[in-house]
């Protein structure tokens, strides 16, 4: 695999808790530069040890600065397009945190440019690279329990609390729009497919703390009589699930249960006899940075491509759509 050179854009609290440690640590990129409009962001990455002459206030400065293979882009969601545009311009591939965009027309904008770039867009859909859900997603495309008819996610966690001021907290829908965004694309993932029509009620607890609602239960509807569905508590403080959640999946050969990052199968089928097994985790997790690299060396595209995401940001706004005005959506 050949080395590749990225500026990282955006200094949040994501970038230097996750992605400073995955770049620095992946032997085959250098970070170049680094990029924020905040003093107070650029100040803490250089408190942890960046080399403040390697940090710019626009991604503009860096480009003039350095050289590069692609960017990471950790901005807010609203600026996501910005910089996509800006780095396609520079001949650079992006590598962007989800979602896509905060606005439906403006993500498929967004792989447009990609593709008449001739550049390769990957969006951080790192929830798929679990060893867990590639088990799970192999087990349903070896019908283990044969063709699914249900499945069943659960979320509880006190997400985002103690961010005060974030976008996280003050932007409505963002629950649906920044972590669900995760459970739905496993969803596709696992599932082998996508689904037809949604539909979303969503509330507010009295002792939560986000703006926009952080509770739902949410009903998709997949083709040849698959249903899901998905039920959250976002403020939740009493006993957690794991971020990618609880996951029960049945089908006329039994059930495939995904909880607390072990799975079990279990049939109970009259006459053959009761199973209820654990199941080795049989696929190895998968590395994003590396199959992002993969996709430039090998020019195809790369897992979680940008335009493979348009099919999980349709059921995020399919969803909010259905929430808002309180019906059923087809998702196109």
């Amino acid at each position: 695999m050949i080395e590749r050179k990225a500026i990282l854009v955006g200094l949040g609290g994501r970038a230097t808790n996750y992605w400073m440690e995955q770049l620095h640590g992946h032997p085959h990129v250098q970070v170049e530069a680094y990029v924020d409009s905040s003093q107070d962001c650029r100040q803490r990455a250089a408190d942890q040890g960046v080399d403040g002459k390697k940090i710019y206030t626009s991604l503009d400065e860096a480009l003039d600065a350095c050289e590069a293979d692609f960017v990471v882009d950790v901005t807010p969601p609203a600026v996501h397009h910005k910089i996509a545009a800006r780095a396609f311009e520079a001949g650079l591939h992006v590598l962007g945190e989800k979602p896509l965009s905060d606005r439906f027309e403006i993500a498929r904008d967004i792989e447009r440019q990609g593709a008449e770039a001739g550049l390769k867009h990957m969006i951080a859909q790192n929830y798929r690279f679990n060893g867990g859900a590639r088990t799970v997603r192999k087990m349903i495309a070896e019908r283990r329990i044969g063709p699914p008819g249900q499945c069943d996610v659960t979320f509880y966690k006190d997400w985002a609390r103690g961010l005060t001021g974030s976008h996280y907290l003050t932007e409505p829908y963002m629950l649906l729009n920044d972590m669900m965004v995760h459970h739905f694309d496993l969803m596709r993932y696992v599932l082998g497919a996508d689904p037809l029509r949604v539909q979303a009620v969503t509330w507010n607890h009295p002792w939560g703390w986000h703006q926009g609602d952080a509770a739902h239960v949410i009903h998709f509807e997949f083709p040849d009589g698959l249903h899901a569905t998905h039920v959250c508590v976002g403020c939740s403080l009493g006993a957690d699930t794991t971020y990618h959640g609880d996951w029960r999946i049945d089908g006329p050969e039994g059930s495939i249960a995904w909880k607390h990052d072990a799975v079990r199968r279990v049939r109970q089928h009259q006459g053959d006899g009761p199973l209820d097994e654990p199941v080795e985790l049989t696929e190895p997790p998968g590395d994003m940075i590396s199959e992002f690299l993969a996709a430039i060396d090998e020019d195809r595209e790369p897992e979680c491509s940008a335009a493979d995401n348009l099919k999980t940001l349709a059921m995020v706004f399919a969803a909010i759509r259905s929430a808002k005005e309180n019906r059923r959506v087809t998702i196109e």
